[in-house]
This record gives structure tokens, C-alpha cells and sequence, in this order.
């Protein structure tokens, strides 16, 4: 099944953003041939005794958001300029089916954390990838947390986690670029959202495989919340309409993601 298909089957009807008939196009506009190839397995993806930060992990996890496409159709993979200096780490001969490697040395929750952040936002920030970093960065995140026996508690949502990364809010972010200020702002944050959102404990395959279709489900989202932002500024006139047509949920994610638009004595409620 296509993998476009595949995640609007599967996610839940209590979804913050309800399907639409125009679900396949808004997701083809923004997510192109990629969201058109088969849906990887996640264990059969992602496997081998590897810790998380290697260069062949992450290789998996991006093929496992991406369906190992880019939107333009081509097959994904490190950007050019990074294959050289990983080419020696791939040509390994990888040992093992278990889904994460788990780390046999006791680290304080708060060093984890700390290491956990700075891999996710090397990712999303170097830009290893031709597309997909955002959501292999995010992955990667989990995983790292899980082979460390830290586990995300429920007041964790990856679509928050998402926006802190991404650092939109700050003006430091050019497209996928962030000048020194804005990473460690975006680390800052990440750190602060985590610290409060995660215990001790060890990763069970159920809590792998939910977290890591929740990062694959990311583009339902985002497609959403990018019609409603390109709404919003070109009919500002009629915001509160718009606004008041959104659900409790609906108004958080966007919240969460424009929050210039949510400011001053025109504070959407």
C-alpha cells in the first residue's frame, strides 16, 4: 500500500487534524512522490546492533519516515557533500535484530537528556539528509532516550517537540539554516520540554513502534497547520472565523506554531 494511504489508515479518528477529502492532495502538494512509495516496517528498517548516533542507524531511520524518497521522486540518502565522510562508517557488517543498543553504563537522566538534544539538533541542523531530518532527528531522539533506559512520559508530543527543534520562532531561522543564537535557543528549549517529560525506565517494543508511527505521521500535521498559516495571513480580516472554526487542539498546534500570530491586541483566543 502506498505509504500516503497507509498513514491516513492508520492514524486514529481522534487525530487533532480530522481527514478531509482532500487529505491525498494536500499531502501530495507538500510531501510530493514520497508520500507515494510503500510504507516501510519499522523493525525491518531499523535493526542491527548500532548505537543510535551511528551513521547507518540513522540512514534507517530516515528511510523508515521518508519511504526512502524524497518529494521530487529520487531515492534518499545523506546529502553529497556528507557521503565521503561517512563512507568508511557504512561499510560495516551490521550484527544483531534488536532495535536499539542498550547502553550497559548508568548516566544521570539530566546528562542524557543533554546528549539526546544535541544529536537531534546536529541532525535537524547539519542537514545530513536530502529530505526527512526534522522527523529522523526526532527519531533518533527517542531511540537515543530508549538505549539510555529514559522513556518519554505522556505529556510528551512529538508535534511540540517538532516545532522546538524546528526553532521557527526565532529569527535565526532561515529555511532550514540556524545561526549559532538559534540553536542554542532550540537547545535550551528542547531540554527544558524534556526534563519534565521523561522518567527511567526501559523501551518495550509497543512503546518503540507507537512513537516512531507518531514521527511518521508528522506530515498530516504539518500539511494541515501550513493551509491553516497561509490562511490566516492572507485573510487576516476574517481570523476570527477561522480561529473559531478550530477545536481546542487544533488552536494548541497552531499556537505552538506560529506564535507571532498570537500576539499583541490581535491575540487570537
Amino acid at each position: 500500500m502506498a505509504c500516503l494511504q497507509e498513514i491516513l489508515r492508520i492514524t486514529s479518528p481522534s487525530h487533532a487534524w480530522p481527514h478531509l477529502n482532500d487529505d491525498v492532495e494536500l499531502l501530495t502538494r507538500h510531501y510530493g512522490a514520497q508520500m507515494t512509495g510503500p510504507c516501510l516496517e519499522f523493525d525491518e528498517t531499523v535493526y542491527g546492533t548500532l548505537p543510535t548516533g551511528h551513521p547507518v542507524r540513522l540512514l534507517q531511520l530516515n528511510r523508515f519516515v521518508t519511504a526512502g524518497l524524497t518529494p521530487s521522486g529520487e531515492m534518499n540518502g545523506y546529502q553529497p557533500v556528507f557521503r565521503k565522510e561517512i563512507k568508511a562508517a557504512t561499510n560495516i557488517d551490521i550484527k544483531g535484530t534488536r532495535l536499539y543498543t542498550e547502553s550497559s553504563a548508568k548516566h544521570e537522566l539530566r546528562s542524557v537528556i543533554d546528549a539526546a538534544s544535541n544529536l537531534a539538533l546536529d541532525i535537524r541542523t547539519s542537514q545530513y539528509f536530502k529530505d526527512g531530518n526534522h522527523r529522523t532527528s526526532l527519531l533518533a531522539l527517542v531511540l537515543f532516550l530508549a538505549e539510555h533506559r529514559v522513556l518519554l512520559t505522556s505529556s510528551f508530543f512529538v508535534y511540540r517537540a517538532y516545532t522546538i527543534l524546528s526553532a521557527r520562532f526565532h529569527p535565526g531561522n532561515e529555511s532550514n539554516t540556524l545561526d549559532a543564537a538559534a540553536q542554542a535557543d532550540a537547545r535550551r528549549r528542547i531540554i527544558r520540554y524534556l526534563r519534565r517529560r521523561t522518567v527511567p525506565g526501559v523501551a518495550d517494543i509497543e512503546y518503540l513502534l507507537m512513537l516512531a508511527e507518531t514521527v511518521r505521521q508528522l506530515p498530516i500535521i504539518v500539511s494541515h497547520i501550513e493551509e491553516v498559516g497561509a490562511r490566516l495571513r492572507e485573510e487576516w480580516d476574517h481570523r476570527s472565523e477561522i480561529w473559531g472554526a478550530m477545536n481546542w487542539a487544533q488552536k494548541v498546534t497552531v499556537k505552538w506554531t506560529f506564535p507571532e500570530l498570537n500576539k499583541g491586541r490581535a491575540k487570537m483566543r
